[in-house]
């Protein structure tokens, strides 16, 4: 079982909507004129905005730091000033949602959450920091990766596909293609959305154009594991309810099975009852469980609840991972879990120790 120490995860009730929708307001109130000129767009993106800060503050005060709610807000700036908003938008709107929130929130989470928006703004001070490629020079197969996103961008899946098959025929393996192509091209192409060089549709073509490849490799994987020596082990692989990015825990169970292990996808958005049930069902040792949005920890956190409290599951193995595990080193424990990787790699070496322990 994890050995969380003093990390717990502890739920915030907040009415992010209520809060949003009094912030809003109290956003007109302090700044009027700026407020009657602007756009629908920008008003409705301002009303947008601010759920968001409420969902990404809640986490932060659910695992009592600031980690989430600043990284968020570091992401939402570059996000606005590439849409050429008003540079101080998001300042006002963090005046605002303070203002709301020392009025709605208990004195000591709303000083708490305060404290949290004061370092948010002092980031945001600052003129924006540059977010590198996430396709590094030192990255081997750099120069494929980007011919493979430049192939996407462009719309021109044969090509991406035909780069694919030339890898393999210079054998090159299929944990190095997800590892240095498929990785992260897909985070470079969050990157370039965010800064608006791509949009949403080319963003969604690029990651179900990776899907189908990964579709298409799976043979050829699948073929190569089976002549190595199995390992007797089963992993259930599983998106918690409400979250659909899902191709990082796709390959995060491809790896376990090339790694001789047997595995189970159960896919995107899949309920906690249904997840211990296939736990069960397949008497699995591990399960490695993904969310990439901050705000599905408490899925999360449900989740695991849920295999502990079964005595059936009680003894699995719990790996997490995702985006909000890489802000910050010990939020495993928070959720307990019995370990936490930061790529597919590491979860299979974890989870390897954990059984054999």
């Amino acid at each position: 079982m994890s050995s969380g120490g003093d990390c717990l995860y502890r739920p915030v009730v907040l009415d992010e909507e209520k809060i949003a929708a009094k912030a809003y307001d109290r956003y007109g109130v302090l700044y009027p004129e700026e407020f009657r000129k602007s756009s629908d767009y920008l008003k409705s993106r301002l009303s947008e905005d601010l759920l968001y800060h409420a969902k990404y503050l809640r986490e932060s005060l659910a695992i009592d730091n600031s980690a989430i709610f600043l990284d968020y807000v570091s992401w939402v700036r570059v996000l606005l000033a590439s849409l050429h908003f008003p540079h101080d938008t998001l300042e006002k709107s963090l005046v605002a949602f303070n203002e709301v929130l020392l009025q709605e929130l208990p004195n000591e989470e709303g000083g708490k959450a305060s404290a949290y928006i004061s370092r948010a703004r002092s980031l945001i001070s600052g003129p924006p920091r540059e977010i590198p490629s996430f396709i590094r020079e030192d990255n081997p197969l750099a120069a494929p990766a980007r011919a493979y996103l430049s192939a996407l961008i462009a719309g021109n899946q044969e090509s991406a596909r035909v780069l694919l098959m030339e890898q393999l025929d210079r054998k090159v393996s299929i944990r190095d293609l997800y590892r240095y192509i498929f990785q992260p091209v897909l985070q470079e192409t969050g990157r370039l959305w965010q800064m608006q060089q791509v949009s949403v549709a080319r963003e969604h073509s690029i990651t179900e154009a990776t899907r189908l490849f990964m579709a298409l490799l799976y043979d050829r994987m699948m073929k190569e594991s089976r002549k190595q020596n199995r390992k007797g082990r089963f992993l259930v692989a599983a998106c918690v309810s409400d979250e659909f990015h899902d191709v990082g825990i796709r390959m995060v169970a491809d790896y376990f099975e090339m790694d001789g292990w047997d595995t189970l996808y159960t896919g995107a958005n899949t309920p906690a009852a249904s997840i211990v049930a296939i736990i069960q069902e397949h008497h699995a040792d591990a399960i490695a469980i993904s969310t990439t949005m901050p705000f599905h920890l408490p899925r999360v956190n449900e989740l695991i609840r849920a295999i502990r409290a079964d005595p059936n599951t009680a003894g699995t193995r719990i790996v997490v991972g995702g985006y909000p595990f890489n802000l910050m080193a010990d939020l495993w424990k928070c959720v307990g879990a019995d370990a936490g990787a930061l790529s597919a790699d590491e979860a299979v070496e974890k989870v390897n120790r954990l059984v054999s322990s």
